[in-house]
């Protein structure tokens, strides 16, 4: 692929700011087209299949994935969520729409055909919110919004307990965890309506089924998910 020119003004924020690979942080060339370096995108797990069931119950009918949360990716995914690196967002939709584009559009090379109507993040508590200073999920979803053309309602869902984090506990505790942890601001937002999940990374789903299922009680038509990464177990089971 031919090298396109950076424009001015890009070039002239990255002689302050160097771009840096989101996976180990390393410096890149000046005019880098890429977010990885070499070798760790020589690393990126990519999922042959890229469509799954939920095996946490039903109220999600699919569930979309690009990567494998190993490697690269695991990386810039913590990179995203515990190192201060916000911009990793953009840079990892980026990666992932051109592998899932075709689950998205009902004609994949066409953006005018989307098979949602709105793309809803799954939601941190705001005490987590605050400690973070953004919600990851919620800067894929927008990114993702932005590029499919897909109406972005980052507020509808909320999570209104301040639960243990999902990964230090058992598959079973992570139902219990979330237990009436999320609600819906306004029914009408949902009702009849496609609905897109927007998450980082799945492990046993409970998450996202729990989100779910508020949207399907709400009068969401139908409810599908986009996830980054799923953990090996999640899609070998």
């Amino acid at each position: 692929m031919q090298n396109k020119k950076l424009p001015v003004h890009e070039y002239i924020i990255r002689l302050f700011f160097p771009p840096r690979c989101i996976s180990c942080d390393c410096l890149l060339s000046i005019d880098a087209q890429g977010v990885l370096c070499r070798d760790c995108e020589e690393d990126i797990p990519v999922l042959k299949n890229r469509e799954f069931v939920n095996p946490a119950g039903d109220s999600i009918g699919k569930i979309f994935s690009a990567f494998e949360y190993e490697k690269g990716i695991r990386k810039a995914v913590h990179n995203l969520k515990f190192n201060d690196r916000p911009g990793n967002a953009p840079a990892l939709i980026d990666l992932a729409l051109p592998r899932i584009k075709l689950f998205l559009f009902d004609e994949p090379h066409c953006d005018k055909s989307p098979k949602y109507d709105i793309i809803i993040p799954v939601p941190i508590h705001f005490r987590r919110k605050q400690q973070r200073g953004y919600n990851q999920s919620e800067l894929l979803a927008k990114n993702l919004a932005k590029q499919t053309k897909i109406a972005f309602c980052p507020r509808s869902l909320t999570k209104n307990m301040h639960t243990p984090p999902q990964s230090s506990l058992g598959r079973g505790e992570r139902l219990r965890n979330l237990k009436s942890a999320f609600r819906l601001k306004n029914p009408d937002t949902v009702r009849g309506k496609r609905v897109l999940l927007v998450d980082d990374v799945m492990t046993t789903g409970s998450t996202l089924e729990h989100c779910a299922r508020v949207l399907e009680e709400a009068g969401a038509t139908q409810v599908d998910a986009f996830v980054i990464a799923i953990r090996r177990k999640a899609h070998c089971e």
